[in-house]
């Protein structure tokens, strides 16, 4: 009978640590990752040269990943620095000249995120689900 306790308990436990992040980032924001991953590489840019750490493998743990600061207690994102994520040609100009059209709704996964730098990506608008062109402040608000 005690050894079934302890079965339970260290069942317990290791279901506790994977809630917590331990075992590396939750599966909602490794997929949002690659959700932005997939967008960067549909507009045009090379994303396995821009974002080579992020690969679509279950046991990949997102929060080791380049670019991505996770929360050391929760394992949630928390940081998340997207800046420059263009390619950019010798002469300073994007390779593509073609601008983003950016949906805030991609970010809505990260429950814990304080800071997402976007610098430098030629981002004309931002959308909602919708496809409603906002502010990125006013989107995200309104989501809340």
């Amino acid at each position: 009978m005690d050894w079934f306790l302890v079965k339970i308990f260290f069942l317990g436990f290791v279901v506790s640590l994977q809630i917590h992040g331990y075992y590396g980032c939750f599966e909602e924001e490794r997929l949002a990752l690659l959700d932005f991953k997939a967008f960067v590489h549909s507009n045009g840019d090379d994303a396995d040269l821009l974002l080579p750490s992020w690969i679509h493998d279950r046991s990949s743990d997102c929060c080791r990943w380049e670019r991505v600061t996770c929360n050391s207690t929760t394992g949630h994102v928390i940081k998340l620095s997207l800046n420059d994520t263009r390619q950019i040609t010798f002469d300073g100009y994007y390779e593509d000249m073609s601008i983003w059209y950016l949906n805030v709704s991609q970010f809505q996964p990260f429950k814990e995120l304080i800071s997402l730098n976007l610098s430098y990506n030629a981002i004309a608008e931002f959308i909602d689900n919708e496809g409603m062109f906002c502010s990125y402040l006013i989107c995200f608000i309104s989501k809340i």
